[in-house]
């Protein structure tokens, strides 16, 4: 299955299930909220079935691999559950801490894995180029993504002047984006499940014929239609909340090649933050060993 709900490619199979097919089939429709975080022995278990068993049903559906067929999941998931949903299978969840952990990462790694797959190069040279060029640069991010704007914002502004940070969605938000010039990038940024003040915010700029470089995870996502350039990044799903490896590193892609884009302004930034670091002693400094 390429295409479509996974819920739905479950119910159109059924006259071709076998008596073990048919009651995984309907243990994933009764209880589908689960199955994104289970793995297959642990599905297994709950149905009273053998993992080979769950793993040939994943791959009658089309699944080559059982992680994909989890990965259906997610997505069926990722913006239907409410923080209180996810919590709750948090606490339910049938595995270990350890497992629990473990899982994580491993999610990590096949999110990584998948955005080097499926990289959006041609989308990310021209976002550069254009940030690189840009006037002011307006980076907006809200709830979930505050901090991911933030982060992006203090990186940004060390290889490019006048980045400003808009995290909050207020009235006086909007007065700093009232003044959009032509020269000026807006950079958007909104994951699962699309804060409205975020999009709210984006189509106030989009309104005024402001360039809007989009950060999120799918072409069908609120934030897409609105970019001028989108960049599709993964997001990695979790229980009580999703991971963004994947948005980190895309984040310091971009600041690296901006940097490498704007090397005379970008030098002149690192000293004058450097001289005034250290007249304010903004860092530690390291003890060193006395000598006799």
């Amino acid at each position: 299955m390429k295409e479509g709900n996974i819920l739905q490619a479950i119910k159109s199979q059924k006259a071709r299930y076998t008596p073990q097919q048919a009651k995984i089939a309907s243990y994933l429709l009764g209880n589908y909220e689960k199955i994104a975080f289970l793995t297959a022995t642990q599905l297994a278990s709950d149905i009273g079935v053998s993992q080979p068993t769950v793993i040939r049903f994943a791959q009658f559906l089309g699944f080559r691999k059982y992680y994909l067929f989890q990965e259906a999941f997610q997505a069926l998931l990722t913006a239907e559950l409410t923080s209180a949903d996810r919590f709750h299978l948090s606490l339910t969840d049938t595995a270990s801490a350890s497992e629990g952990s473990s899982n994580i990462l491993l999610r990590e790694i096949r999110t990584l894995t998948a955005f080097t797959r499926n990289f959006p190069q041609e989308a990310f040279e021209r976002a550069v180029s254009m940030i690189a060029k840009s006037g002011n640069v307006y980076v907006i991010g809200t709830r979930g993504s505050a901090s991911l704007a933030q982060y992006l914002s203090y990186f940004l502004s060390k290889v490019k002047r006048n980045v400003i940070s808009v995290t909050g969605g207020s009235t006086s938000d909007y007065d700093r984006l009232l003044h959009l010039k032509p020269r000026d990038i807006v950079v958007a940024i909104a994951f699962p499940r699309y804060p409205r003040e975020t999009v709210e915010m984006v189509e106030f700029c989009r309104d005024r014929h402001g360039t809007i470089v989009g950060i999120t995870d799918k072409m069908d996502s609120f934030l897409y239609p609105l970019s001028t350039v989108a960049l599709i990044i993964p997001v990695t799903f979790s229980t009580i909340f999703d991971s963004y490896c994947a948005a980190f590193c895309l984040f310091n892609m971009i600041v690296t090649e901006v940097g490498r884009a704007n090397k005379k302004e970008s030098a002149a930034l690192t000293r004058e933050f450097e001289a005034m670091a250290r007249e304010l002693e903004i860092f530690m400094q390291e003890k060193r060993a006395s000598h006799a």
